[in-house]
């Protein structure tokens, strides 16, 4: 066959005007064989491709937003809001009561553990990500393009999505709720996540530079799905382990609970925070179902005009999931935890 060819540059330009013509569309390459001599050669091509694809929002505004996408920097921009208000009252309601004033919701004197701060840090840093993608969404419809801010979204993204499966592991293990201190095993979790994390994020941004239908783009999507799942099944671990270890306390005290009234108080805590873990436990697996699971076979039904709903649902069960668990483990007074001994010592914090 001819190798002599040469790169042609074609600009081809077509406006859909009629209503007829509105839908999803793709943009297929195929190299076809010239005979029967090249079906047995493999046949490598290159090419630079520059697509201007543009749309028109409600107001009659130029967009390089999809139809389904239009929607996504006004709707960003509200859970943007939504996370900071929570942020605020949150950080308000830990700030009273290290300051000893009247808390927001919580009665009396409420305690603060060290997992209440890095909740605050987990909801600063939700709303500052929810913030950039509006802001690179908008970017992205004014101008086709948004570099920078792309980065420093996926940037942000990295940084909270490992931050939020650490403070999950953390709640799940019961530090600083429950022990001052994470066992072996416990940090072996923890470490595991993170490089699940670092490989989740390497995926994400390697999709968003390839083109759906490559192989490369399977392939890394693949990977993508399989690690997010990994790190959903591995924050469980932690809580079952808790559940456990109550279930355990709970029948060794049941035995001495009518011989000592302080075993018998003992007892009934240990119940109580058992029905708190059991509750946290079923919240994870409903939340990693739903944004995982739900919300993707949701989007396969969706027209080509609906798929923002997609993102709306996952972020609404998100904020859900948020103030839920921030509602279970927020400072109460009368500190109902558990405490660990190690005989007469004291056991020191470690996180190396």
């Amino acid at each position: 066959p001819d190798k002599t060819w040469k790169p042609k540059t074609t600009t081809i330009t077509h406006r859909f005007t009629k209503p007829d013509d509105e839908g999803l569309y793709f943009l297929i390459f195929q190299l076809c064989p010239r005979g029967n001599e090249m079906l047995e050669m493999e046949i490598r091509s290159s090419f630079e491709l520059d697509l201007h694809f543009k749309n028109y929002d409600s107001y009659g505004n130029p967009s390089y937003l999809t139809a389904g996408e239009m929607k996504l920097p006004a709707m960003y921009i509200y859970f943007s809001i939504s996370y900071a208000l929570c942020f605020i009252l949150w950080a308000l309601n830990i700030r009273n009561i290290r300051l000893q004033r009247e808390p927001i919701w919580s009665p009396r004197r409420p305690v603060v553990h060290a997992i209440h701060h890095l909740m605050t840090v987990l909801l600063g840093l939700k709303t500052v990500t929810v913030f950039f993608e509006s802001v690179r969404y908008h970017y992205i419809k004014m101008n086709g393009h948004a570099e920078f801010l792309s980065a420093v979204y996926f940037t942000m993204s990295f940084v909270k999505g490992t931050f939020m499966f650490t403070v999950i592991l953390l709640i799940g293990s019961g530090w600083s709720l429950v022990k001052p201190f994470l066992n072996e095993r416990e940090k072996k979790i923890i470490w595991t996540v993170l490089v699940l994390q670092i490989i989740d994020n390497i995926a994400v941004i390697v999709l968003s530079q390839e083109t759906e239908g490559e192989r490369l783009y399977e392939d890394w999507s693949a990977i993508l799905h399989f690690v997010d799942i990994l790190c959903c099944c591995a924050v469980l671990v932690p809580i079952v382990w808790q559940i456990n270890a109550f279930e355990t306390t709970i029948e060794a005290e049941e035995g001495q609970a009518t011989k000592n009234d302080a075993q018998c108080t003992s007892a009934a805590k240990t119940v109580q925070k058992l029905k708190q873990f059991r509750s946290f436990y079923l919240l994870v697996v409903v939340y990693i179902y739903f944004t995982r699971i739900a919300v993707y076979l949701f989007a396969t039904c969706l027209g080509y005009r609906q798929t923002w709903l997609r993102y709306l649902f996952c972020e609404l069960g998100t904020l859900l999931f948020y103030c839920i668990v921030g509602f279970l483990f927020r400072p109460v007074s009368d500190n109902p935890y558990l405490k660990v001994e190690n005989g007469n010592a004291v056991v020191e914090i470690e996180f190396a």
